[in-house]
């Protein structure tokens, strides 16, 4: 790919990424005027996950794998709107439920071939420290919600982290940062909600997730995924074209 073309490559996604960024930017200008559980907020805190979700639609994905992958990641995106849907009218427990699925939809496009385990080890202890502080806080529900909650979570982050496999490989260190402020965002709420409340918690909370969300869906533009389609695809061929010569 030739300079020129990752310059127009890289406009195009800037182009594409405004309803993001306008929608994001009127969430977080308006959302202090509305009520929580209102339809208004409602709208406001959906519509830039709604804007990815486009952006998804509008990328090109003709290569096998690149468009299993795509499909991954918008399914992630879907229940991720249902989540925030959920969320917002005080429904805790399906919210996580919705988004569990989204994770494990990110976990499949991530996949698992790449074992690094040091960095899952790392992940999980972590979060089983972390779940230790309010664990006694929860109630009966949610202590069996929660920690299976936080192994999916923390294993997206895991099988993201694990694909930076190179150090010129930007769009999966942006994935990989991603799913830590995943984690970080998710960590807030846990903390705010069952530990001690923390000042300025929703802005801090929306800022990170909404990060997240963009870094995993620009994850769609990486070139790797097109590379080992296309190698694979030339694999068949050079076998086809040698089971002809054999006959």
């Amino acid at each position: 790919m030739t300079q020129n073309a990752i310059d127009r490559k890289d406009k195009s996604t800037i182009s594409m990424l405004i309803p993001f960024i306008t929608s994001a930017i009127m969430y977080f200008s308006l959302i202090q005027h509305t009520e929580r559980s209102s339809t208004s907020s409602t709208v406001l805190k959906c519509m830039p996950i709604f804007s990815l979700l486009f952006y998804v639609m509008l990328k090109d994905s003709k290569a096998s794998r690149k468009a299993n992958y795509h499909s991954r990641i918008f399914y992630g995106l879907v229940f991720s709107v249902l989540g925030d849907f959920l969320l917002n009218y005080e429904l805790f427990e399906p919210g996580m439920g919705a988004f569990g699925v989204a994770q494990i939809f990110y976990i499949w496009a991530f996949g698992m071939k790449l074992n690094k385990l040091w960095i899952g080890t790392i992940l999980y202890l972590t979060g089983f420290l972390a779940i230790t502080l309010f664990f006694e806080n929860l109630n009966t529900v949610i202590k069996f919600c929660l920690p299976f909650y936080a192994i999916l979570l923390l294993t997206m982050s895991w099988r993201s982290l694990a694909r930076i496999d190179r150090s010129d490989s930007y769009l999966r260190i942006v994935c990989g940062i991603a799913s830590i402020l995943f984690v970080i965002s998710d960590g807030i709420i846990a903390i705010d909600k069952f530990f001690t409340p923390i000042k300025s918690a929703q802005t801090y909370i929306m800022i990170t997730y909404y990060l997240a969300q963009v870094g995993i869906t620009l994850s769609i533009n990486d070139v790797q995924l097109y590379k080992t389609s296309t190698f694979t695809e030339s694999s068949r061929q050079r076998d086809n074209k040698s089971k002809h010569k054999s006959y």
